[in-house]
């Protein structure tokens, strides 16, 4: 389960008029994803992931454009209501959510040499648990590498499948084998996905029929 996926379900008993933990100087990475589940729950997310501001039609109503500002708006005051006193200081020159985000975002998250190196040893370090979810692992490594992107440090698909394939356990060698055979053109990420899906769906089908079989015997 991806991380945005994980904070949805934490916050699905939650009530949204009630404000979520504010951010410190110790719990970004948590606070984010939870903002980021706050902000859609209002409709302003889209704004902090558009590349570039989103303006309202030439024959948009007053109201629909009263409509997007107020959202405007919201994303802005969602965002200072829920840090610290010690960081609203670091967005109070902007009303602006997407500027507010941005600035937050550089602060926790410096793009350095030493941070990129930091984000590559964690995406080689990215492992195949034991009994994980096969999804679940493609998800965590396709995540580190988003997160090495957003650093301005895009992978190529050739880095990102080896780390997909390379520690899967035995079950999965005869696929991973197959893998490596592939032509250049196809070793493509979301090919590599969806061939170990596969594989890992017909691996537990193949359990399931063993574990009935020997409920028969």
């Amino acid at each position: 389960m991806n991380s945005v996926a994980s904070t949805l379900n934490r916050v699905t008993d939650m009530e949204f008029n009630n404000q979520i933990s504010v951010l410190t100087q110790n719990n970004w990475d948590t606070w984010k994803h939870d903002m980021q589940v706050f902000l859609m729950h209002y409709g302003c997310w889209q704004f902090i992931i558009q590349t570039k501001p989103e303006q309202p039609d030439e024959e948009a109503t007053y109201k629909e454009k009263l409509d997007l500002q107020l959202r405007k708006d919201r994303c802005y005051t969602l965002i200072y209501t829920n840090i610290s006193s010690d960081l609203k200081n670091l967005i109070t020159e902007t009303t602006d959510g997407v500027a507010a985000w941005k600035i937050l975002k550089d602060h926790f998250e410096p793009v350095t040499r030493a941070r990129v190196i930091q984000l590559l040893d964690q995406f080689f370090g990215t492992k195949y648990q034991p009994g994980e979810d096969v999804g679940i692992f493609i998800s965590r490594v396709k995540t580190a590498a988003t997160r090495l992107q957003e650093a301005g440090h895009k992978l190529d698909d050739l880095y990102i499948g080896f780390q997909l394939i390379r520690w899967l356990p035995k079950e999965f060698q005869s696929t991973v084998q197959q893998i490596y055979r592939w032509k250049e053109e196809d070793f493509r990420v979301v090919k590599i996905e969806a061939e170990l899906i596969l594989e890992a769906n017909r691996l537990q089908l193949m359990k399931q029929d063993l574990e009935k079989a020997e409920m028969l015997t």
